[in-house]
């Protein structure tokens, strides 16, 4: 999951927003971004993710007095190529894109300066069925061996995907003043993950939290953002799949696809969010495949044969990551001096893994720690003093091991949990401290290729005259090993016998001529 590197994008204001104050310092009081993802394409060795990000700002509009506008634009747009070796365009690919850092500033009266850094991951699947032997008879006299392998089989079951649709009523925060509630002065984003998954019989249990960031800037002398709200929103959602077992294992994901939100009244505001939630349930089974038939008899035993990749578990893990880091903080507004005196109200928190990987003895994850944290301050205009809020980002790297002493270089690793407990606290007046820790749960799977039976047959084996000339008419099916077997002969030698080459096709009718054995 490469990261894609911070760029800066400009961006016109829509023909139906005002302009922006060019007499305040600070022209932008608050700016979040929503990533979409449009697509994700395989293609020969790599995945194409494209899509872009939902931003929303609250600047200072001109007028008399100044007051807020919100502008809701689906801008930057992103295309991020991620290598992926043994993909092919015919495969299924999705993608998760996380925010590293966001922010917006005013270049001008009808001009933004839109920045992100985003982290960007693919995952591509593919979806093979063959049928394969897992017993095999004899009839008549003739008696066989048959050799056996057990391998473990993955198949996906279902996959599903639905919206949720979340409503929330919200107050104004104790500690603000009541106000009259403006919609162009609302602004919401947020990111919703899940929590829990639950498999039981016929039905599949997916539960998930939504993270709202709500900011609202009223119109006063000194326009400024006095309320960022932070607020955890729990949601649920449950599939019927008649044929869902408790011993299968799923997979969910929750995209936060859009929000909003409205005054309801002096004081409370509305917010309705939809939420797309999708799972794939799979089964893992234990299968003794036949992987060789041969005959004690005189019959030849004719197999046709498939290779498969088979995936293994070879060990599990936890890396836990001690997160201890000071950074200096950079405000949405950048030109916001912090004079020490602000207080921390929330944070926060999302993890991002941007690789993960094995060696031998060990498995390696990396990856991102977005925290984004509110603090509050107050500030004065000619009615008195009146709190106001704003938004840092402090993103810390990280990257630790777990010793897995099976797993050796090649292995794939797969992140089976992430969990964090971070606390974020003031170093000075420009740095925070970023403290505590990650636990991401891995597990690491091996492959192997197997050739596993897929059809046999018995054959009386035909002796050749060798004063004779032999022909052998193609029939449905026939294959050149097929015909060599029957016949005892060489297939490299039929071939040359015809004028042919091993890998030639046969057509039925076709009439080959069977050189003898000398």
């Amino acid at each position: 999951m490469p990261g894609c590197p911070g760029r800066a994008w400009p961006c016109a204001l829509p023909a139906d927003c005002p302009d922006m104050s060019d007499a305040q310092a600070e022209a932008v009081l608050w700016a979040q971004g929503m990533p979409i993802v449009k697509s994700a394409e395989p293609m020969e060795g790599q995945v194409k993710v494209s899509g872009y990000v939902r931003s929303q700002v609250l600047y200072v509009a001109r007028g008399e007095p100044d007051s807020a506008a919100r502008v809701s634009i689906d801008d930057p747009r992103f295309e991020v190529v991620i290598p992926a070796p043994g993909v092919r365009p015919d495969d299924a690919a999705t993608a998760e894109v996380m925010i590293a850092h966001f922010g917006a500033e005013s270049t001008g009266a009808r001009t933004l300066q839109l920045t992100a850094a985003l982290a960007v991951s693919a995952r591509a699947s593919r979806e093979t069925v063959v049928d394969a032997a897992v017993a095999a008879q004899a009839t008549g006299g003739s008696r066989i061996t048959v050799h056996t392998e057990s391998v473990t089989l993955g198949r996906l079951v279902a996959s599903r995907s639905e919206r949720v649709e979340i409503g929330e009523t919200l107050g104004i925060p104790e500690g603000n003043p009541p106000c009259t509630l403006d919609a162009r002065s609302l602004g919401a984003a947020g990111t919703a993950r899940v929590t829990g998954v639950q498999t039981s019989d016929g039905k599949v249990s997916v539960d998930g939290e939504l993270v709202l960031e709500i900011a609202y800037a009223p119109a006063r002398a000194v326009v400024a953002v006095n309320i960022v709200r932070f607020e955890r929103v729990l949601f649920h959602k449950s599939f019927e799949i008649p044929e869902a077992r408790k011993s299968m294992g799923a997979k969910a994901r929750a995209e936060l696809a859009e929000i909003s939100v409205t005054p309801v009244s002096d004081g409370a505001f509305r917010v309705t969010a939809a939420v797309d939630v999708g799972i794939e349930l799979a089964a893992r089974e234990r299968v003794p495949a036949i992987v060789e038939i041969s005959s004690e008899t005189q019959e030849i035993v004719d197999t046709e044969t498939k290779s498969i990749i088979v995936e293994e578990m070879v060990g599990e893990g936890t890396v836990d990551i001690d997160v201890q880091d000071t950074v200096p903080v950079s405000a949405l507004t950048q030109r916001r001096l912090l004079t020490g005196m602000e207080e921390i109200t929330g944070s926060l928190r999302q993890v991002g893994l941007s690789e993960a990987e094995a060696s031998d003895g060990e498995a390696t994850v990396r990856g991102l720690l977005r925290a984004r944290v509110f603090l509050g301050d107050v500030e004065e205009d000619d009615a008195g003093t009146f709190p106001v809020a704003f938004a840092l980002e402090a993103p810390v790297e990280f990257s630790d091991s777990a010793e897995i002493p099976d797993v050796t270089e090649g292995d794939r690793i797969e992140i089976t949990s992430v969990n964090e407990s971070v606390l974020v606290e003031r170093a000075g007046p420009a740095k925070l401290d970023v403290q505590g820790s990650i636990r991401i749960g891995v597990a690491a799977y091996r492959q192997a290729r197997v050739s596993v039976v897929t059809a046999a047959e018995m054959i009386t084996p035909v002796s050749l005259d060798p004063f004779a000339m032999t022909f052998y008419v193609v029939g449905f099916g026939d294959t050149l090993p097929r015909i060599a077997r029957r016949y005892g002969v060489p297939p490299d030698k039929i071939a040359s016998a015809n004028g042919m080459v091993q890998t030639d096709a046969l057509t039925p009718g076709q009439k080959l001529y069977i050189p003898a054995r000398r």
